[in-house]
């Protein structure tokens, strides 16, 4: 493929790039990019990829390696670059998240981490209920003769274990700080007959690898000269020293992308000075985006006055969108009875969808935490207006919903369920023809291969259409079509095609979620389309926690609950509950609903948040 000359490169499948993302595009060194809502920071680094790709700044055989925080974030950054870049260039982009890419490591080397903190061959993942850090904790500060810090149980492992170097060799514990710690990983490593690690671990034993076998450090430096963080506001103090490790020094350039106003993981270990000690330890250059694509000028004139109280210093976004309704783009409504609130809710969802020609995925309900107490609430009503809703936070097998939803064998897989029981899916098409040729390692350039794999999936698709319309859809019988499908891909291929896969138990994690979740969207279907669209979310209202959202939008965010007991722990002045806030309102391209009821809780301790909506000129809208 021919090079473009570097001041001769235009943007891929956009007009044009601010010219802060220009400045930021073309540095050559450690950036750090300040992207506020709306930014188009993953345009922007898929812009950033194709530009280092096509003028041949990376040339082959090296990579480029983007880390995000959520699978989704990986997922859709993945996607865009294969969008705007040609295959040929695109397969040396490598889009994972922090947690995947470590585990791949230690899965990778086990045998070369120091013997004192090596995990066992075959090792489970561990999510550690409070209860039994409470339970360890009380146990191991009785075993230490001295004073122990009150650590908490919500905090104790991302904030103390993550920030603390595991040296190579174990030492005697001098503190007790230390030795709560040493006890920690003695529980994760030696007190089953298979270890148990936590994420937590695994970025900390992947850190460890890097400085006790340095040729695997340098491998990683030589692969990837252009390193790409995203989200970088919510890395851990765990993730962020693998960072360091792993990519500081030499001659890589690590562009770190994301927002302090957005910072609402420091309760799971983010760090509160990432950008700081980013900006000090690799000498990077901050530059911020200015532009904000998503939301309509009103609404970005509202979440400034919520920004500058997380930042006095705050520049005002320049909104690029149109207002695209009539009257408020924002208001409160209030209510004294939940089953008022949500009758209404669902009475005005169908009225706002009918006017506006909207379909329900272009809503979602945001709730701050426990969706599943919401869910029960929204389910009756907005089914007597004909209205679907679906908890995207929920659990399914080991996984989530949303992170299901977004990975790459059940997105492939869903993908040949939609063909079989339709005929007209181009994109389903595009997609399972495309990953029939990465699992088949078909070169771009081999025509015969190209119409041999063609020939073999249509040959397959032929085959399962006719078990699918020989079949009712049911539980058994979805299981038994989910077989197939993953039959044919063939799981061996999928782990040598995809790095997500390539060592560990990611994929088997999403094999069997997708089994058990296509049987569920079976249950009640009347067709095999109704199923898949079930799977898929179609005409189904999203419901999610704030955290779920990140890196979303949507035409309308209806947020439940700005109440006291919703926001039990919010204190004035928190900059994290300040910034779910940011956030949630963030979310919206049109409008924002907030909804307080006081049945559900007084509105003492939310007081700062109503002064802010108040102060933005928001509305407060009395229901009954």
């Amino acid at each position: 493929m021919l090079l473009t000359q570097p001041h001769q490169w235009h943007p891929r499948g956009i007009a044009d790039l601010e010219p802060a993302a220009w400045q930021a595009l073309k540095n050559d060194s450690s950036t750090c990019v300040i992207a506020g809502p709306g930014a188009g920071k993953t345009e922007f680094l898929a812009q950033r990829a194709a530009y280092l790709l096509e003028t041949g700044i990376c040339p082959a055989p090296y990579r480029i390696l983007a880390i995000s925080f959520k699978s989704d974030a990986a997922s859709n950054l993945g996607e865009r670059v294969n969008k705007r870049c040609p295959e040929e260039l695109s397969n040396r982009f490598s889009s994972v998240t922090f947690d995947a890419f470590t585990k791949s490591l230690v899965d990778r080397f086990l045998a070369a981490i120091p013997a004192d903190w090596r995990p066992t061959e075959r090792y489970d993942i561990e999510f550690p209920p409070r209860r039994k850090i409470e339970q360890f904790l009380a146990g191991s500060a009785a075993q230490w003769p001295g004073e122990v810090p009150d650590f908490s149980p919500n905090t104790f492992e991302s904030r103390w274990v993550g920030a603390h170097r595991l040296p190579i060799a174990r030492h005697t514990p001098k503190t007790a700080t230390e030795f709560i710690i040493q006890c920690w990983w003695d529980e994760l490593l030696r007190s089953y007959h298979s270890s148990k690690l936590t994420f937590v671990a695994l970025n900390r034993l992947a850190e460890l690898l890097l400085r006790a076998v340095p040729h695997v450090r340098r491998a990683l430096q030589l692969t990837y000269p252009f390193v790409f963080v995203d989200e970088f506001q919510d890395t851990t103090y765990a993730q962020y020293d693998f960072l360091l490790s792993a990519f500081n020094g030499g001659e890589i350039s690590v562009t770190a992308v994301g927002d302090n106003k957005q910072r609402i993981m420091t309760w799971a270990g983010a760090r509160i000075d990432a950008f700081e000690q980013f900006s000090h330890d690799f000498n990077a250059t901050s530059i911020p985006l200015l532009f904000n694509f998503r939301s309509s000028p009103e609404l970005v004139q509202i979440q400034h006055v919520v920004a500058k109280a997380l930042d006095q210093g705050v520049t005002e976004s320049k909104s690029q969108s149109v207002n695209r309704i009539d009257g408020d783009v924002a208001q409160v409504w209030c209510s004294t009875r939940i089953s008022d609130e949500v009758e209404y809710l669902a009475s005005w969802l169908v009225t706002d969808m009918r006017d506006r020609g909207n379909t329900p995925r272009n809503y979602a309900i945001l709730v701050k935490q426990r969706a599943d107490i919401f869910e029960k609430n929204l389910v009756t009503p907005l089914m007597k207006q004909g209205l679907q809703v679906r908890n995207e936070s929920k659990a399914i097998g080991k996984t989530t919903l949303q992170d299901l939803l977004s990975d790459h064998f059940s997105c492939t897989a869903i993908a040949m369920m939609r063909l079989g029981a339709s005929r007209q899916a181009p994109r389903a098409w595009e997609l399972c023809v495309n990953a029939v040729r990465e699992l088949r390692a078909v070169p771009p350039s081999d025509d015969v291969a190209e119409r041999r794999i063609e020939s073999e999936f249509e040959s397959f698709l032929k085959d399962l259409r006719e078990t699918m319309e020989g079949l009712a859809p049911t539980e058994t019988n979805a299981h038994l079509i989910s077989n197939k499908i993953v039959d044919f891909l063939g799981l061996k291929e999928f782990a040598r095609s995809y790095v997500q896969y390539s060592t560990g138990d990611l994929l088997e994690i999403m094999v069997e979620a997708f089994c058990e979740y296509l049987a569920e969207s079976a249950k009640s279907a009347i067709s095999w389309e109704a199923c898949v669209d079930s799977f898929e979310g179609v005409d189904q209202i999203p419901l999610m926690t704030v955290h779920k959202s990140k890196g979303l939008e949507y035409d309308t965010i209806v947020f439940l609950g700005l109440d006291d007991q919703t926001w039990w722990s919010h204190t004035p002045g928190n900059a994290e509950g300040l910034a779910t806030f940011f956030v949630a309102l963030s979310r919206a391209k049109q409008r924002a609903i907030f909804t307080f009821c006081s049945e559900r809780g007084g509105r003492v301790k939310v007081d700062e948040l109503f002064q802010l909506l108040t102060s933005a000129g928001v509305p407060e809208i009395d229901l009954i």
